[in-house]
């Protein structure tokens, strides 16, 4: 279940235009790593310290093949690509690699991952 507020807007394009509210989630408790690798070994044959292997090996192997250029697909969870940040330039003779600014992870999650989360129970906060 998520647990949201009701936060009011103002718009700051017209101060004189009635406020209107929308719904911000609260924070929720954190999830570490070994939490996962407990969950993992719980639900499985596989014991905690393989699960924490596993996911530490994927905490080395994404980032190096992001850096790389690489799309990161692992099946029904989803999707890790990199995009650029950049300022932009009027022609290609005025762009310089100075103009880039970093590097964004973005993911996006499969259709499997995208139903599972679908059927969601809201509530809000008192």
């Amino acid at each position: 279940m998520i647990k949201y507020i009701l936060k009011e807007q103002v718009n700051p394009q017209d101060l004189a235009a009635q406020n209107k509210f929308l719904p911000v989630k609260i924070k929720q408790e954190t999830l570490t790593l070994r939490d996962f690798a407990k969950r993992i070994s719980r639900e499985s044959t596989v014991s905690s310290m393989d699960a924490m292997a596993v996911l530490e090996g994927l905490l080395q192997i994404i980032p190096d093949e992001i850096t790389n250029g690489k799309i990161i697909k692992l099946g029904d969870f989803g999707t890790f690509r990199s995009t650029i940040t950049s300022e932009t330039a009027i022609s290609k003779e005025a762009f310089h690699v100075s103009k880039i600014k970093g590097l964004n992870v973005r993911f996006r999650p499969a259709k499997e991952f995208t139903k599972q989360i679908s059927n969601i129970d809201f509530q809000i906060d008192s």
